[in-house]
């Protein structure tokens, strides 16, 4: 229970309401001063309880378009359940063109939050104990940000807990995607910090996606995050099977699935100089293990030579870097086994 931050739409209430979750802030500029964070609510009655959030990261823009087209497009009659969405959590992130806030604080890096801190820790205190808990599905739209490009792709993080596993893969198909990336746990991340983490230790069903990235979307980016969601709200039956969204073109082919495996010591590749980073493969493509991946260029020095990456493994790039600027420690680029069926995945 957040005794900082309340809700002004009602969730019990049926049909469609869009309000704020409001928490007590005070400024430079207003001692007394409530934080208004858009929220919607859609109520049929009976049914699966989904909560989705977009804009996690304040420059991963996929899932917050997608989120709120959808949710001007739905009435209460397209649904039979309650679907509650936060389309762009970290909004003032997304105006900054940020990933964390300007307080610094990463969204997915706080859970259960803290109901007397700063706004995103009262936010994230009140997802922990009042909405994470009201549903049954949570739905977190990820793409790489400004740092970093995804193949547009369903994602999990490998559970050891078997049920929860196959919940994970089942749901990792209800996305409907043509790519799909398995990963670890986060490498040097208290897993539960993390909202996906978060969620999971409670059981709760979720779906993770990764639908692009380097701060900015495309048309075919946008296209496939839209229907990738609306497949998943279809396979949890809250979407009516019949749904059809005005004026979009859900209806993606999927020529073959492709399930690349992130799980690997050897997956990522990591700065070893500080430059500008030259990425010299495709997302998708195979590649074998001592080629040249990428380029770290010194743009102030006149006469030295660009540092070559290489390919520390064979396998398919996954993700590629997005902003060139890198210094000793960024992540580079991801490469993984590939597999056209999930159950050839080793444990």
């Amino acid at each position: 229970m957040s005794g900082t931050v309340s809700s002004s739409i009602d969730f019990d209430k049926r049909g469609k309401q869009s309000g704020y979750l409001q928490a007590g802030d005070s400024t430079n500029t207003s001692g007394w001063a409530m934080f208004n964070l858009p929220i919607h609510s859609i109520n049929s009655g009976s049914g699966p309880k989904v909560l989705i959030i977009g804009g996690n990261h304040g420059d991963e823009y996929e899932g917050q378009f997608a989120i709120a087209n959808l949710i001007r497009d739905l009435s209460a009659s397209d649904i039979a359940g309650e679907l509650i969405a936060i389309p762009s959590v970290s909004f003032l992130a997304s105006f900054a063109s940020t990933r964390l806030w300007a307080d610094d604080t990463n969204f997915n890096r706080i859970f259960p939050g803290d109901e007397n801190g700063r706004i995103p820790q009262k936010i994230a205190h009140y997802l922990a104990t009042e909405l994470i808990p009201r549903v049954d599905v949570v739905i977190d739209i990820h793409s790489g940000g400004r740092g970093h490009h995804f193949l547009e792709s369903a994602t999990m993080t490998w559970s050891d807990d078997k049920s929860y596993r196959n919940d994970l893969i089942k749901n990792l198909n209800g996305w409907n995607t043509r790519y799909s990336l398995i990963f670890p746990s986060h490498p040097g991340t208290n897993e539960q910090s993390l909202l996906p983490g978060y969620v999971a230790s409670l059981g709760k069903s979720l779906f993770t996606g990764e639908f692009g990235g380097s701060g900015i979307t495309t048309a075919t980016s946008n296209r496939i995050t839209r229907a990738a969601l609306i497949s998943a709200l279809k396979s949890v039956s809250l979407l009516k099977p019949d749904f059809q969204s005005k004026g979009y073109d859900h209806q993606i082919e999927i020529p073959k699935r492709e399930f690349i495996d992130m799980r690997n010591s050897d997956t990522y590749h990591w700065a070893e100089e500080e430059g500008i980073y030259q990425n010299k493969k495709k997302l998708g493509e195979k590649v074998e293990k001592g080629e040249v991946i990428g380029a770290i260029h010194f743009p102030e020095s006149a006469d030295r030579k660009p540092h070559l990456v290489l390919a520390s493994r064979s396998g398919t790039i996954g993700v590629n870097r997005g902003y060139p600027r890198v210094k000793r420690g960024d992540c580079l680029t991801l490469i993984g086994d590939s597999y056209s069926d999930l159950s050839q995945l080793p444990e």
